[in-house]
């Protein structure tokens, strides 16, 4: 999984969405070394609530 800073990200943005969305990537975002966020394809996530017995919107 590809690690980015918050401020990375944020001028990465539109790239490491299109990254996840048509190369299946995750994408770990960190703040001050720790983990904030992370982005997944949306199959990935329907899938991972499906499993988790969630209701999807």
């Amino acid at each position: 999984m590809e690690e980015y800073k918050v401020q990375e990200a944020r001028e990465q943005f539109a790239q490491l969405l299109n990254a996840t969305q048509w190369q299946g990537k995750h994408v770990a975002i960190t703040r001050h070394g720790k983990s904030a966020a992370v982005l997944v394809p949306p199959d990935w996530y329907e899938r991972a609530r499906q499993a988790l017995g969630e209701e999807t919107p």
